[in-house]
């Protein structure tokens, strides 16, 4: 139906940023759909063809919704999003230039059902502070308030100041900010109606928002600082997995070499010989077919030959300073992508200037923001990113309670409203700090301060913990679940668990 691969959209996707240089004189709020066929390469498809032209550019993203359908219902779910333009096109003209864009990815644009399935919907939603009608366009979008599906990934977008005036669309923000409060806000996020989701790279999306979710650590190697040595076969390697699917792991992250403080590094194909033969048994045991697999790796390559194994995403504690080929590399892949915080490398994260902070939550938050504008330099979908404040990386023991107690700070801090509500992952597995705090040296009686911390991030918002012991945490996560569920603005979900 005319829908890009993602091979192919990553040879346009450094352009979607744009070139700030330029100056435009409107801001527009363009809302994006699909639910026929490869519904993210559809979705990029659309925005990639967008920013390829020169009077166009994008300046925001929202997140990435998964809806059910609305007027019509006898059709499959939408991916819906939304983004915030700076364009020199008038109205008519960016209404042609959208309906181009459809045409372009297999719309039939003349006909069709009303309300029906198509490949790709754009419409203008906001243009600056305009009131316009004609025959062919009204904008404010007449529709725009009754549907939750485009309030609230606009809702994301975050005022520029890209224009000024009537040409700035922050007014029209903040109205519909106000308007999803009426819908329920985030309160309605997470059900059946609508869920924030994250593309998997197989076509298919994730929700890891609607709950807290656990990776399960599984590590192939001999000196990991808690486990080192007891998975050294495939074996023994798929055993543990089984066991940590069976305790609530949604990721088995699969990691061939140590990140503890001053680890000699392992080269690339040394950790390719431990960590293939792991992701290709997870995924070939049909028992284990609902598990997502993640590789734990800064090595481009490794990424690239585990994601042609089976693996389901990318975890980078390095966000792609360790290897320049990263970014392109996961882009290219379409997988999501964890980008932890660190400074330098496990062998000097923890010296004297790499812990040092003018401020910890606004350097974590920027340093991170930095690191997400390359990976979108290099082609990567936004909505593919799952940040990490880096807990045990480049952080002192005070930094490392005070993430766990201001997690949320960070989250809000984050330059791009996409990323203010992206999955946030946290890991103080058995880390050196909560052995300080409780008493304990040896790693694997860390596991109920590690249930403990994991409960505390949640409170901050964190979506994603990276554990050891998955039963020990499963249980604090799904205490913590069910009591903040009654927060102001939660969407209260079902639980498995007995009724008492």
């Amino acid at each position: 139906r005319g829908a890009m691969s993602m091979r192919a959209l990553q040879g346009l996707g450094g352009a979607l940023l744009g070139s700030l240089s330029r100056t435009y004189a409107t801001e527009a709020v363009v809302a994006v759909g699909s639910n026929q066929g490869d519904r993210v390469s559809n979705v990029w498809a659309g925005l990639a063809s967008l920013t390829a032209r020169q009077d166009t550019e994008i300046l925001q993203y929202g997140c990435l919704y998964e809806t059910k359908p609305a007027y019509l219902e006898d059709q499959g779910d939408f991916l819906n999003t939304a983004v915030l333009v700076r364009t020199e096109l008038g109205p008519i003209p960016l209404l042609d230039a959208l309906k181009r864009i459809e045409l372009e990815c297999g719309r039939d644009v003349g006909g069709g059902i009303r309300y029906g399935p198509r490949p790709l919907d754009l419409d203008v939603v906001f243009y600056g502070g305009l009131d316009f009608r004609d025959e062919r366009l009204e904008v404010p979008h007449p529709r725009w308030r009754e549907r939750s599906f485009v309030v609230a990934p606009v809702c994301d977008l975050l005022p520029v100041g890209a224009a000024s005036g009537a040409g700035s669309c922050s007014g029209r923000l903040e109205e519909a900010r106000d308007a999803w409060r009426d819908l329920g806000g985030e309160a309605s996020v997470g059900g059946d109606e609508i869920r924030r989701v994250i593309p998997t790279g197989s076509g298919e999306v994730v929700s890891l928002s609607d709950r807290s979710h656990i990776m399960g650590i599984l590590n192939a190697t001999p000196d990991s600082f808690s486990d080192g040595g007891l998975f050294q076969t495939t074996r023994e390697s798929l055993t543990q997995a089984r066991r940590m699917a069976r305790e609530g792991a949604t990721i088995v992250d699969v990691g061939g070499q140590s990140t503890r403080p001053g680890a000699d590094r392992v080269g690339c194909q040394e950790e390719l010989d431990r960590v293939l033969p792991v992701v290709e048994a997870i995924k070939g045991a049909g028992d284990l077919s609902r598990v997502l697999v993640s590789v734990d790796t800064f090595y481009a390559q490794v990424a690239e030959e585990a994601v042609r194994a089976g693996a389901d995403l990318v975890n980078d504690v390095s966000s792609g300073s360790l290897d320049a080929d990263m970014h392109r590399t996961v882009a290219r892949l379409g997988v999501p992508y964890v980008m932890m915080h660190m400074r330098g490398d496990p062998k000097t994260m923890q010296s004297a200037q790499n812990t040092s902070y003018a401020d910890l939550v606004s350097d974590i938050a920027s340093e991170l923001d930095a690191k997400v504008d390359l990976a979108l330099d290099e082609g990567m979908m936004p909505w593919c990113v799952i940040t990490d404040p880096g807990v045990g990386f480049a952080k002192t023991h005070d930094q490392n309670c005070e993430i766990l107690c201001r997690a949320g700070e960070i989250r809000r801090s984050f330059a791009k409203g996409f990323l203010r509500r992206a999955p946030m992952m946290v890991g103080p597995s058995r880390k050196g700090f909560l052995g300080r705090i409780v008493g304990k040296e040896d790693p694997k009686e860390r596991d109920v301060a590690t249930a403990a911390a994991a409960a505390l991030a949640s409170a901050q918002g964190c979506n994603l913990f990276r554990v050891h012991n998955v039963g020990v945490a499963s249980d604090a996560l799904r205490v913590a679940d069910a009591v903040g569920a009654f927060q102001p603005g939660r969407i209260r979900l079902p639980h498995t668990t007995a009724n008492n």
